[in-house]
Formats: C-alpha cells, sequence, structure tokens
C-alpha cells in the first residue's frame, strides 16, 4: 500500500458532485485516509480542492470518459471511489469500464463502483433488464466480477433530499400504500462511506438506512413539521405504472418519461426495500444519522407541493 504517514491512499471520483464533495468531506476527516480527488474542473470547487492538497493529497483533472486521464491519478492508490452518479446509458457504464481497467492496470487493491441505491437482490436479471436503466448496475457487476480487484459496494436506499425534490412535486405512490422507503441523506451516505472505506480490509455489499417508513408516516412527519395538510394521493397500481412505462418506451422517439416510470417501478416495489438483516448501520456506531423531522428542520426549503393534493 502506497500512502503517506501509513495512512490508506484513495481517490475519489466525481469529487465535485453532489455525493462525491460530501464523500470527500468525510473521509478527509478521517485520520487513516490519504484523500486524493479526480475531477472534470479543479476550479469548480477550489475550496476543496485546497483541503485536499493541504493534507498531502493530489487534485487531478480527468473524465472516466477520456481513458487516457485515467492511468496516473490510479497509481498508488489503494482504494478507488466512484461517485459520479449511477450509470444511466451505455455510454456512462463505459466509462466505469475504462476506471475499472484503470485500477487493474496500476494495481489498485479495491474498487467501490458508483450503484448508490435500493436493494435489487429480489428482482430477476429479467426484470432488471427489462427495466433498462436500473440493469446498467448490474452490467458494471459483471464486468467487475472476473477482475483481480477486490469491491466494497454501498447502497442508501432513496436519497433524503431526491425524495423531497423529486416526490414532493407530485405527492403521490403507486402501488401498497404499506410499502416501506429506506430513506437516507446525501450527508449520512458519505458519513457510512468514509467510516467504511477508513478500514481497508472491509470489502462486500453495505446498506444503509437512516429512516424506514410509509408514505402516510411521512406525511404525518411533514404535516407536523411544516404545519401543513398534506395526503399521499394513490396514482394507480404497479400494472397500471408499467403500462405507462411500456407506452412511453415505445413511442417513436421513446419519451423520456419512460426512464421515471422505470425507476418509479423499482422504488414502489416492496422488494426494494431492504430487509432488517441486510441493514449494516450497527457495525458503525459512531455514524448518527439524520431523521426526516431532523432533515426539514434543517432545510426550510424541502417542500411537498400542496395544490398536487
Amino acid at each position: 500500500m502506497d500512502s503517506q504517514d501509513n495512512k490508506i491512499s484513495i481517490l475519489i471520483v466525481g469529487a465535485f458532485g453532489k455525493l462525491g464533495a460530501l464523500v470527500t468531506k468525510y473521509c478527509l476527516a478521517q485520520p487513516k485516509l490519504l484523500v486524493n480527488i479526480l475531477v472534470r474542473d479543479p476550479q469548480k470547487n477550489k475550496e476543496l480542492a485546497e483541503a485536499v492538497e493541504k493534507t498531502g493529497g493530489k487534485v487531478w483533472q480527468g473524465d472516466v470518459s477520456k481513458p487516457e486521464t485515467l492511468d496516473e491519478p490510479t497509481k498508488g492508490v489503494h482504494t478507488v471511489l466512484s461517485t459520479t452518479g449511477l450509470a444511466t446509458s451505455q455510454a456512462d457504464t463505459e466509462g466505469q469500464y475504462a476506471l475499472i481497467d484503470a485500477c487493474v492496470r496500476n494495481g489498485v487493491k479495491r474498487f467501490s463502483p458508483s450503484d448508490y441505491g435500493e436493494n435489487n437482490e429480489k428482482f430477476t436479471r429479467e426484470e432488471m433488464k427489462e427495466l433498462g436503466v436500473i440493469d446498467f448496475k448490474n452490467l458494471v457487476h459483471d464486468y467487475l466480477k472476473d477482475k483481480p480487484i477486490k469491491t466494497i459496494h454501498f447502497a442508501q436506499g432513496v436519497f433524503l433530499d431526491s425524495f423531497f425534490e423529486y416526490f414532493g412535486k407530485d405527492f403521490g405512490y403507486w402501488g401498497n400504500v404499506d410499502h416501506v422507503y429506506d430513506l437516507t441523506s446525501y450527508e449520512d451516505t458519505a458519513k457510512f462511506v468514509a467510516a467504511a472505506i477508513a478500514d481497508e480490509n472491509r470489502t462486500g455489499h453495505y446498506n444503509f438506512s437512516a429512516n424506514r417508513l410509509t408514505i402516510n408516516q411521512i406525511a404525518n412527519i411533514y404535516n407536523k413539521e411544516r404545519g401543513a395538510k398534506v395526503v399521499p394521493k394513490h396514482n394507480g397500481t404497479l400494472e397500471q405504472l408499467r403500462e405507462l412505462y411500456n407506452q412511453a418506451k415505445n413511442a417513436n422517439p421513446p419519451n423520456f418519461m419512460a426512464f421515471l416510470y422505470a425507476i418509479s417501478l423499482f422504488i414502489y416495489d416492496d422488494r426494494s426495500t431492504f430487509d432488517l438483516d441486510q441493514i449494516n448501520n450497527r457495525e458503525f456506531p459512531d455514524v448518527k444519522t439524520t431523521s426526516v423531522e431532523e432533515y426539514l428542520k434543517q432545510n426550510p426549503n424541502a417542500k411537498i407541493n400542496e395544490s398536487s393534493q
């Protein structure tokens, strides 16, 4: 392991993104880690770049879509974390392949792909492939299987921030009203990732869930915190949602809504919820998670559109 002062040398790819910046922040706070970052534009977040350099790390300019920029940053690094976002196209997937290949060529010991999200273990490959955007995660996993590199994977359920950003515009649900949502903020996810990465021997799959709530429970919390009277709207069954997905997918040209419907089919399916024995929160007792109540207090702009009720 090539490190400074016996630290674990890591490279965070996509370190200026919404999740990547938080992962970088909390990895910098881990005394066992020497943090290096790979970004498209080093000028985009000068403060974070300077914090990396101040601790002895390097700021590399590069892009997973440009394989020639990946070799130098991955040399002498123990762990590479990709935080570039879930691959949703063939181009994104090929970028992940290029990053994996660079890691293998340069002797990286451990790789973490950008596969944050819900539980997919209960879905068949045929179902995942049919949903398209979800299957790209599996393609990256398949690509890693025969590579001489250890892996560590993270899943947090639905990002709490995204839940209010996207689902708050039209506050409803498909399928079962008692469906449990695993909700974890970007910041809490970053805390878990940094804590896990700080152990150089940690590999495998880690699932985190800061909140496990039904749609009605979320509405009740929101109403109490905001003094509102929102009621979740039942949009229809999963079968009806699938009909909409097929219509959008088969349109010529394909309707962008097909992407949103595919994601929704996955999220609203009861199988996407983590089983209790899958959740690894207890392994990281120092990570204090944010409840929905606390999140709403901390983020006054997190709103549910009451006019959509």
